[in-house]
């Protein structure tokens, strides 16, 4: 548990190049980082959570009715909700905590996905309980975006005190690890 007096688990999820970049330059997902074994994987891990973390970014690129989303901006003062999606929350973490906005959605228990970008991956480091990292083992994105923005995530992982765990080739070239708080 990585939120105090709460059980609720925090878990990201990311896609990388073999150089640690969840896009191309330009905020683009290039159709090489897309792999549809870890798409499954992901897909059904969004289904189990009871709330989905983003950045604004990837929430006006990859719109996603029928989930709970919470969506970092600094569009909001603290915390409202998204007018164009009842299930959206828009948040910014200066005027608000991550414990009081689960209070205020009452989420007491379950996971909550952290699916990007480097922003949210890097407020999130120091709570996660598991991050799944899928690496494209023969792609290179040079200037592409970093997962997070201290280095390559099989860099900054152990830093943050978690360790690799169930390592296993979902697909040819996609080499997927289970990252874990011991």
């Amino acid at each position: 548990m990585s939120i105090p007096g709460s059980n609720v688990s925090i878990e990201g999820h990311a896609i990388v190049s073999v150089d640690g970049m969840i896009a191309a330059a330009d905020g683009s997902m290039p159709p090489a980082l897309r792999n549809e074994a870890d798409w499954r994987i992901f897909q059904a891990a969004l289904d189990a959570a009871v709330l989905v973390v983003l950045g604004r970014l990837g929430h006006e690129r990859h719109p996603n009715p029928g989930r709970r989303r919470l969506v970092l901006t600094r569009s909001v003062q603290a915390f409202e909700r998204d007018p164009g999606d009842s299930l959206t929350q828009l948040w910014n973490p200066a005027g608000i905590g991550i414990a009081d906005v689960l209070a205020r959605l009452g989420i007491e228990q379950g996971t909550v996905a952290v699916t990007g970008g480097t922003g949210t991956f890097d407020l999130f480091l120091p709570l996660y309980d598991r991050f799944v990292l899928s690496e494209v083992r023969e792609l290179e994105l040079p200037d592409g975006i970093a997962c997070f923005s201290k280095g390559h995530p099989r860099l900054v992982l152990p830093g943050a005190g978690l360790e690799a765990r169930d390592m296993e080739l979902i697909d040819r070239g996609v080499l997927q690890t289970q990252w874990v708080r011991p």
